[in-house]
Parts: C-alpha cells; structure tokens; sequence
C-alpha cells in the first residue's frame, strides 16, 4: 500500500477537523458526546470488544457487542473500523454477517470502506520457516502458543508467564538475522512481523477517504499496539481511550469493557434490545 500521503495526512488535517464538543469533567472517565454524527469510530478488537482468553481461537464476541457494533456504524454513516492485530479474515468470521472497513495484523493489511484490500506483497513462506524455528524451539514446553498470521508469527505465553523473557529472547534473535523483520510487543505475547504499516499510519490513511474523511476521529484500543493509532487521533483532535491501566498517550480511560460498553450503549442505543451480560453472569 502506498503510504505516502499517509505521512502528511495528520498535521495537514488538524486545521480542517471539526472541533470537538464537551469531553472530560471532574471525576469522569469517558468525554460526553453530543452529536455523534460529527465522528468516525476506530476500535481495535482483543482487550477492547471481547476479553482476551489464553488461546486466540477460544475468543467469541457476544451477540449484544455484536448489535451494537452495528448500531454505531449507523449513527456514523458506516464511518466505523476495526483496527485489530488479528488477520482480516479472521475478523469477518467473528463479526459474521457483519462486514467493515478493517486493519487487519497491527496495520499490514487494510480493507478500506469500499472493500478494496491493500497490502504490501508478502512472502508467506517466510512466516512459515519462522513457525518452524518457534515451534521447534518450545514444541517440549506445553502452554506456549504460536498463532500464525499473514505476515507474522506472535507468540503467546499467558499460559506460561516464565516463558516471556525467553520468547522475547528468541523474536530478537531471528530479528538480528532478518533486518526485514520487526517484533511487535502486546499482553503476554511477542510477535514478528514483516515491516509494514502500524495502527497509527491505517487510522491516518482511513481518515483521508470517506465516509471517515473530515470527521473526528475515536480510537478504542487497550494495549502497547494502539498507542500510534492514539498519537495519530490526538494530533487530529480526536478522542483517544484506552481500556484497562497502563501508561498510554489516550486521553481517556476506560476501566474494562463493560464500562466502554455501556459508553458506546449511550451513544447509539437500541430499541428495547437485551443488555450485554456482566462477565460475572456469564461464569
């Protein structure tokens, strides 16, 4: 994909954006939107849609989620993404039927608002000999699990928290020998990947083509990953809010998902729809 107007997008469009409304008071977590319409929305997907569970595969989005997910592209006329390290393909299944504009791998793919997919050429076979070695290296260390992707390999060690310097240890290791490579840093997991677009650089790229062109733009994420996605729609004039605690250049906090669930309910509510259970109603 070609970025270059990506560079200068953020600073050139800054004069442009409409100027937000009344956000924080004392006390108050989440910004108080009025008018909705006036913004385009940009949510990353593990951490800040559904909990992350030690096993990506074992990860569901509940129908309530779901709905309101759609209502919200509604109320912004479609002007809604998905910004997710996960494969695109792997969003549509999750969010079947629905279909969005999505950044899939932490930025190295996109699919914009008219369905078109950019990615830069990739050579699966790369990814494919970097699952080997990973493999080879824990194949003896249950709890330890390789998720291959379009362009990457992450390596998750939630169920094995003593293995994290270890995998870490390895990621830098093959990155010496592939400059053509870079790892990526998340909760509990490690990942390498081909160089290519980060969170930020797609969030600037959607913000130049409609429906998300001239709106102000959110950002939900919950992890070291979004935070270029959070610098980009700060310097927009945005509203950015990360889940969870950490340090993080968002703007906003929210303490969990439900809490941003209940946020995003306000905005776009639904017509007498079931609200989204509580995490302690569905152990």
């Amino acid at each position: 994909m070609n970025m270059q107007s990506t560079r200068n997008g953020p600073s050139a469009m800054i004069g442009t954006m409409p100027k937000p409304l009344a956000s924080i008071g004392p006390g108050q977590m989440l910004p108080l939107i009025k008018d909705l319409e006036q913004y385009c929305v940009f949510l990353d997907f593990d951490g800040t849609l559904v909990e992350i569970e030690d096993r990506p595969d074992d990860v569901r989005i509940d129908r309530p989620m779901l709905q309101l997910i759609e209502r919200l592209r509604d109320k912004v006329g479609r002007a809604l993404a998905l910004v997710s390290g996960r494969d695109i393909h792997v969003i549509d299944r999750m969010l079947y039927p629905l279909v969005l504009p999505v950044a899939g791998v932490h930025g190295l793919q996109r699919r914009d608002a008219s369905g078109r997919l950019h990615s830069p050429i990739i050579d699966q076979s790369v990814v494919e000999a970097i699952e080997a070695r990973v493999e080879a290296e824990f194949q003896s260390e249950p709890g330890v699990v390789i998720e291959r992707k379009t362009g990457a390999v992450a390596i998750h060690f939630r169920l094995r928290p003593d293995f994290e310097k270890k995998c870490q240890a390895l990621a830098r290791k093959i990155l010496r020998e592939r400059p053509d490579l870079h790892m990526i840093q998340g909760k509990m997991v490690c990942e390498i990947r081909l160089q290519g677009n980060d969170k930020g650089a797609v969030i600037a790229t959607f913000l130049e083509e409609r429906p998300f062109k001239g709106r102000i733009p959110i950002f939900v994420g919950d992890d070291a990953t979004d935070e270029p996605g959070f610098v980009i729609v700060n310097a927009c004039g945005g509203l950015s809010i990360k889940i969870g605690e950490g340090p993080t250049a968002a703007r906003y906090r929210a303490a969990n998902i439900q809490e941003l669930y209940n946020w995003l309910d306000a905005l776009a509510p639904g017509a007498g729809l079931p609200s989204r259970p509580k995490a302690a109603d569905m152990q």
